[in-house]
């Protein structure tokens, strides 16, 4: 059996089954555990089989070794044994929460020099390093600079090549015309261009975003997404009202407000008695006033789940949403990316209803496959709810497209073609 490279992931999020993506454990999944190690920049617990060897640097202790310089700021993490880190965990979350809520350039920028002055280049992280020995590092291009110094750091004290995935926009300064977005935005641009430089190969999360990135950085990406869970097969047995409504994910950068959008619109379709109903599960800290329309007589906010649970809530639904910001100040934050929740939705079997901007790449993937029920403004998702409740044999007509969709364009041979492709040409 040919030898398997020695791989270290580099990522914000721990690889907890309930935090973060799971881009990267789909895509190594047929690679043994011992040779996958990561290192993340958050406190939560690891918990995910796919790796063997985790370490976590922690925010709140960077900040402190900035007064404390002999503070040990990372380690290598047990998750029989991280949950002494909660405390660190509680007072990231609580500082993360008001940056999210506020979303002030200066504070992130604040940030950004509380990583350049603490101390996080360690002997601890150097032992890691050093004892696993990566031959390749996966990291996603990110809009966190001091994530890009971690793994600048990486590739230079391991030597190993590194690849890039590129999965949102964070070069361009086409999401906003604020000036401290655009004062942040440059940092943001720099950061990357360096980084980009020390990188041997690239993946980009759709065709939108490879043509951009491509031509800021000078690259030729490789086209890659997330692979099917499952090979998709329309999963519904009778429709009965009413029709179960399911969103499993983040609704940070606008999405809160998109779902409201789409519950409000409910109401007179509900009037006389629930045609339609909502269950949502997220990890956001959401406002009083989206809580206050999130949750009625006919929608429900839950806690988030592990994703084998949120899949199959998923394959209970009859329809699953797929929100981004439509008009707000945020529409164009997810023009390039690709939600892993598209692939995740696409192994479902289920219809999906897709609204957002029109110029965002995971629209237009849902227009260009037919795969979704699409809508971009508020009358739009009324017609369209209305349409879907008159007449509930479209939920299994577009649940048949979007099947067709996921086996022509994700599936597991295809990708996994491609990955193991990259890494063979890098190495």
């Amino acid at each position: 059996m040919e030898k398997q490279p020695r791989i270290l992931v580099i990522t914000v999020a721990s690889w907890n089954s309930k935090v973060g993506s799971n881009t990267w454990t789909s895509l190594l999944k047929n690679y043994d555990s011992e040779n996958i190690a990561n290192i993340c920049i958050r406190d939560e617990v690891p918990d995910n089989k796919i790796c063997s060897r985790y370490f976590a640097i922690s925010e709140n202790k960077v900040l402190k070794s900035i007064f404390k310089r002999n503070l040990k700021t990372g380690r290598e993490v047990l998750p029989e044994t991280a949950q002494d880190s909660v405390k660190d965990l509680d007072e990231h979350n609580e500082r993360y929460q008001k940056m999210q809520k506020k979303r002030r350039y200066s504070l992130l920028l604040a940030r950004e020099l509380v990583w350049k002055l603490g101390n996080w280049k360690t002997a601890e992280l150097d032992a890691f390093l050093d004892s696993f020995k990566p031959d390749i590092i996966l990291h996603s291009m990110e809009g966190y600079i001091h994530l890009n110094d971690i793994v600048e750091y990486a590739i230079k004290r391991t030597g190993a090549k590194a690849i890039g995935y590129i999965w949102d926009d964070n070069f361009t300064y086409k999401q906003s015309d604020e000036t401290g977005f655009k004062i942040y935005r440059f940092f943001q641009r720099i950061s990357l261009r360096r980084l980009a430089k020390k990188t041997s190969g690239f993946f980009a999360i759709s065709d939108m975003t490879k043509e951009d990135a491509d031509k800021f950085f000078g690259i030729n990406c490789v086209v890659l997404t997330k692979p099917l869970l499952v090979k998709p097969v329309v999963n519904y047995g009778e429709i009965v009202m009413p029709i179960k409504a399911v969103y499993t994910g983040n609704l940070m950068i606008g999405r809160d407000r998109t779902l409201a959008r789409i519950v409000k619109a409910a109401e007179e379709i509900n009037k006389d008695n629930i045609k339609i109903k909502f269950d949502i599960y997220t990890k956001t800290a959401l406002s009083e006033d989206i809580k206050s329309v999130l949750n009625c007589e006919y929608s429900q906010v839950h806690e988030p789940v592990p994703q084998e649970k949120a899949i199959e809530i998923q394959r209970n639904s009859d329809m699953l949403l797929f929100v981004e910001d439509i008009d707000g100040k945020e529409a164009k934050a997810a023009r390039l990316s690709f939600s892993t929740k598209i692939t995740d939705y696409l192994s479902s079997g289920k219809c999906i209803f897709a609204v957002g901007c029109r110029e965002t790449a995971p629209m237009q993937y849902f227009i260009k496959n037919d795969a979704a029920v699409i809508a971009t403004d508020d009358r739009d998702i009324k017609e369209k709810l209305e349409m879907i409740v008159n007449n509930p044999n479209l939920l299994i007509q577009y649940a048949e497209k979007s099947c067709k969709a996921g086996i022509e364009n994700h599936s597991e041979e295809k990708i996994f073609e491609i990955f193991d492709g990259v890494i063979k040409s890098v190495l």
